[in-house]
Order: structure tokens, then sequence, then C-alpha cells
């Protein structure tokens, strides 16, 4: 496993080295990388047991519902939950199950099948499309649906499924729900869907600690996107500037990993050092930016956040 220097020659931050995933060994910004990345993982687990061509339709379908060419939806034109980010919580999600039949015996009851680990892929993929406007609402920010997306995702994944050969686990689409920070998964649900639900949730929440530009984007994107449903930009809401916005995030981080990623979800995000057999490269960009943005705080230089992160549609 190894691990990405995001600088040229030269020292500066190169753009297209930006775009890797934590190892330094996928292009977030291919979705054919990334497709391929995800195989590599699935295959050595379930060789035919799993639907390989409804994973490239499904990524094909993804792309094209971004990039507005997905009957009934508009493109996407939110800036921090874009396109990259739903390769990668994908992605990251399939690594997540990859750890997670590690750390089993071979003839473990506690395995699943490939089915349920597609499910688990398609739904870390699917799991923001919810901001996608649909062509009645041209008049809306996409950002400004933030409040009912995980909502308006299990929807959209319950039909989209119900047209697969995973119809009979379209209504598991419940478990994208499990993204939304201020849900807590029903007892009802079984303990081998809690655990699904829980891969995808921490999928969503280590791809975006562990960004390379994380720190820039909640100060150039996510505080746009607050801003559009109320959260942020006014006096009176809990963000009323870029910089309060920033100050709170080493606390909201750590208490993300700790109350939510630690306890509710079992800590299985820790499974990705499974799959790594070594080095945890996740836990390490987590940690920098944690503490890079400390050292800012502590000497109110903003300036020193330079990168210029771009959106990827």
């Amino acid at each position: 496993m190894t691990f990405v220097n995001y600088t040229n020659s030269a020292g500066k931050l190169d753009d297209r080295l930006a775009q890797l995933d934590p190892t330094g060994e996928v292009y977030l910004d291919d979705p054919a990388a990334v497709e391929s990345a995800i195989r590599s993982i699935l295959d050595p687990l379930y060789s035919s047991g799993y639907d390989v061509s409804l994973l490239s339709n499904a990524i094909r379908d993804l792309v094209n519902a971004y990039r507005g060419s997905y009957p009934g939806l508009l493109s996407s034109d939110t800036l921090y939950h874009d396109l990259r980010h739903a390769l990668e919580t994908g992605l990251t999600a399939a690594r997540l199950f990859d750890g997670y039949a590690k750390s089993l015996a071979p003839d473990s009851p506690e395995h699943f099948n490939g089915d349920h680990a597609l499910l688990a892929v398609l739904l870390a993929l699917f799991h923001d499309i919810g901001l996608l406007r649909r062509e009645t609402e041209s008049h809306l920010f996409g950002a400004a649906l933030t409040p009912v997306h995980e909502e308006r995702g299990v929807e959209f994944m319950r039909q989209y499924l119900s047209r697969t050969k995973l119809a009979h686990l379209a209504e598991k689409s419940e478990l994208i729900m499990a993204t939304k920070l201020v849900f807590s998964m029903p007892h009802t649900w079984s303990i081998p869907d809690r655990k699904l639900a829980g891969m995808v949730a921490s999928a969503d929440l280590l791809s975006q600690f562990s960004d390379r530009c994380y720190l820039e984007k909640c100060r150039d994107f996510l505080f746009v996107e607050f801003s559009a449903f109320g959260l942020a930009g006014k006096t009176d809401s809990p963000y009323p500037d870029k910089e309060t916005l920033l100050a709170m995030t080493p606390g909201f981080v750590s208490k993300i990993l700790h109350q939510r990623l630690e306890d509710e979800f079992a800590g299985e995000y820790h499974l990705i050092k499974l799959h790594t057999g070594g080095p945890n490269p996740w836990e390490e960009a987590i940690q920098r930016n944690q503490s890079f943005l400390e050292n800012i705080l502590s000497t109110h230089d903003f300036a020193r956040l330079r990168r210029q992160p771009k959106i990827f549609k």
C-alpha cells in the first residue's frame, strides 16, 4: 500500500495528483478507474456471485445522472457533494466490505453474499442522489434539498433497484438513511442490515474527512451548501461566516469519529485497515487535516489554506 505525494517536483500542489484517493492508487475523477478498483475487490470475494453488469450499468447511470443525462433528473449543481464524492464513497464501501470479509473465518456464517455486497456498494454510490433536482425543480439549488435528500435517495433507489436483479433487496434502500447525521438506526433493523448500513455511512464520512482538500472544500463549498438552507451565512445561523465553520470543524470531526463511527457503527471504519493489510492512509489523512486546521486556528492564519479544490461533474 502506497502513500500519495500530492506535490510535483517543484513542491507545488499537483491538481491531477490531488484527485487520487488516500492510497494514491485510484484517480477518483475517472469513473472507469473507480469501477475497475471496485471490481478488483469484489471479483476475488464473489467471483460470479454478484452481477458485474449491474455494477457497470449503475456507475454509468450515476455518471449520467450527475451530468444531466438521466431521465427525470437535472445535472448536479452541488459543490461539496459532487460526483467525485459519490464515486469515492462507493469504492470505500467496497474496501470496508473486503476488510469485513478478512475479519471472518472462511466458513463463518456471518459472511455476506455477493448480492448484499453489491447492494451496499450501489447504495454508497447513490447515497446523495437525492440532492439532484428533478425536472420540475429547476428553480431550486440542489443543496436546498439537503434536509430531505436521504429520504429522496431511498425513494430513488427503491425504484431503481426494482428494475434490476436486486429487486428482491429494493426495500433495503432505506439503509441509506444511516448517512443522515441526525438519524439513529431503528432497533427493528436486523443485525446484518445494521452492519450494511454502518459500512455505507462509514464510507460516506471517511471519504469526506480524508479528502486532501477537505478543509478548503468546507470553506469554499460546504459553506455555500449550508447557506442554501439557512445553516450558514446569516448572523443568527450556526455558521455565520466561513471562519466559524472552520473553527467548529475539528470538534465536529472528533465527535462524529467517536460518537457515530465508533459507537453507533461499532467502529466498522477500522475494517479498512484489514483491507490495506498494513498502514491506514485514511486515518493518517484525517489526522493530518485535523492537526493542520488546529494549527491554523491557533494562529488565525487562514491564508495558509491555499489549495483550490475543483468540482467534478
